[in-house]
């Protein structure tokens, strides 16, 4: 049946054109099977790279995907697809649905350590927070005992799902262009979500003090603002309009266009247990540009600059530390470009999608 088998991959949270899941898991799995994707969209439907894509409402606000979540089970319960395949924890209670109801198998994509993510939710008070961690470890371990495999994309979340569980880490398409761009419109860059436990305040403290030296120094920032208007409030004050650039979302593949025109990428993200165990993508997403990085100084991390010596990892509290790094970079081109040219190798090399993908494909094939 494997060989035949269609699969029904839903996610509430991510756009349709989400990396890790259209580009890499959808794409990849759509060489072999039958694969719809639904996930959030301004389109009712299209097929592309064999994928067919039908569209979810866009959302705003988190209160707003109730809907989508609705709309997903409605979907799945006149769907003919043998396996669903769902990337976010908010759907596990459909997960579970699909499978004693709907007798489809399933698997579940973890992205993340959803206990901890809900422990840095500041918007949930301590009762609400442990309410919810109650709740998700219960649905959690009915899961385990129904669901045909977890994907787990860090070798971390292991520990919390060791058995009926395998490995796919978020390692990048390898781009096969040359990478690097000549032209430099930006000194500095960050790809992700821009929030102050993924070093916002930190970047814009950076950019304040680098300015006295280098009036003209420019950084892009890619990806969803949170607390947009506090941001701006820092920028007015300390005059950084002309220095700092928010694009907002963007697509994954102009957004790396961008990174390629920058000099160096930022990855400044706060301690968290969220964060110290994980890879964070955007690393690889620099190597993958041809462009050096400087990071925190994470034990996960520095085993990555030491594999790769793509580039400087620095205690992100440590705002001195953290300007000596960029300025370092910033002022030796020559050590600039071999730094990326050695993360390129790297990837191609080692840290691809390509060994990730085989090992997805051969879970499904194994169903």
């Amino acid at each position: 049946m494997a060989e035949n088998i269609s699969i029904f991959i839903g996610t509430s949270v991510h756009r349709w054109n989400d990396n890790r899941v259209f580009h890499k898991e959808a794409v990849s799995l759509a060489s072999q099977f039958r694969v719809e994707l639904h996930a959030p969209a301004n389109f009712a439907n299209k097929t592309l790279h064999d994928v067919i894509i039908i569209g979810l409402p866009l959302w705003k606000k988190e209160s707003d995907r109730k809907i989508l979540r609705s709309e997903l089970w409605s979907r799945l319960k006149v769907s003919k697809t043998e396996l669903f395949y769902f990337h976010d924890p908010e759907l596990i209670w459909i997960g579970i649905k699909a499978r004693l109801f709907l007798r489809k198998k399933v698997i579940y994509d973890v992205h993340e350590n959803t206990v901890e993510s809900i422990k840095g939710k500041k918007w949930l008070n301590t009762l609400t927070k442990r309410l919810a961690i109650i709740g998700y470890k219960l649905f959690e371990w009915i899961g385990k005992q129904l669901f045909s495999h977890f994907i787990l994309a860090e070798d971390s979340y292991k520990t919390l799902i060791p058995h009926n569980s395998t490995i796919v880490l978020n390692y990048p398409i390898v781009d096969e262009s040359n990478g690097n761009s000549e032209h430099k419109l930006y000194d500095l860059v960050y790809l992700g979500d821009v929030r102050e436990d993924r070093g916002a305040l930190i970047m814009l403290e950076l950019i304040k003090q680098l300015k006295k030296k280098r009036g003209e120094i420019k950084l892009a920032l890619l990806g969803k603002i949170v607390n947009r208007d506090k941001l701006d409030i820092i920028i007015k004050k300390y005059l950084l309009e002309q220095n700092i650039k928010f694009f907002g979302y963007v697509d994954y593949q102009e957004a790396i266009k961008i990174v390629k025109k920058s000099k160096v990428g930022l990855c400044l993200l706060k301690p968290s247990q969220n964060f110290i165990h994980s890879y964070p993508t955007k690393l690889f997403d620099y190597m993958n540009a041809g462009i050096p990085f400087v990071s925190s100084n994470f034990q996960l991390y520095d085993e990555l600059i030491q594999k790769s010596n793509a580039g400087i990892s620095v205690d992100p509290r440590n705002i001195t530390e953290i300007i000596n790094a960029v300025n370092q970079l910033l002022d030796d081109a020559d050590y600039r470009e071999q730094l990326g040219k050695n993360g390129k190798l790297s990837l191609e090399q080692k840290y691809n999608w390509q060994s990730q993908s085989d090992r997805l494909i051969k879970v499904i094939k194994s169903l």
